[in-house]
């Protein structure tokens, strides 16, 4: 389970017992000032895990069915900045991250940046930040998983909103050699800006 943009700067495990429930492990990326957070819990009961990597933007943990030394992957959750130099900085960051860490990949979060034209609801582009996520998920060689019945996750909920496709899950083709039979389908987004995905 990942839960973005927690807005904490540390989560104690009471409270992410009340959030995750009694059998999740997790970690999380404390918010800067007022912004970001990042909480990841994994059920104990299906995964193990061996490893935990953390930046400033992303945090990533290698997992595996319990007794299997093989079959791990490693699942990255990302919160992207909103300024175009930290966007840079965010992108450079997966990217090193992958350089160092091989083998199947799930990277999932809100990138808070598109990559197509069809994932806003409006020609307000920003065409380099968008060649530039293109061209990392091109280096990377990272595949989107389809989102089943929903154009967008984001609204800017005004009389005339802008919309967006800023919520996204990719992987690795070994990964999705790993777990064939997947969905991602939209849940109800009545309590947020952004609209949950499950997997």
């Amino acid at each position: 389970m990942c839960i973005l943009e927690t807005k904490l700067s540390v989560i104690c495990n009471a409270l992410a017992n009340e959030i995750l429930g009694t059998t999740f492990a997790y970690d999380f990326l404390p918010a800067m000032n007022v912004s970001g957070g990042i909480l990841l819990g994994w059920n104990n009961d299906c995964w193990t895990t061996s490893d935990v990597h953390k930046g400033w933007y992303t945090i990533s943990v290698k997992l595996s069915a319990p007794g299997a030394s093989t079959d791990q992957w490693w699942i990255t959750v990302v919160y992207g900045p909103q300024l175009d130099h930290e966007k840079v900085e965010f992108l450079d960051e997966l990217l090193h991250f992958r350089d160092s860490h091989p083998g199947p990949w799930f990277l999932c979060g809100d990138f808070n940046m598109i990559y197509r034209t069809q994932d806003k609801n409006n020609g307000r582009l920003d065409r380099r930040c968008m060649r530039r996520f293109r061209a990392f998920l091109n280096r990377v060689n990272l595949e989107e998983l389809n989102l089943v019945g929903r154009r967008f996750t984001w609204s800017s909920e005004r009389e005339r909103p802008t919309l967006e496709l800023l919520d996204r899950m990719f992987a690795s083709m070994d990964w999705f050699a790993a777990f064939p039979n997947h969905m991602l389908r939209p849940l109800s987004s009545d309590c947020s800006d952004h609209c949950p995905l499950l997997l």
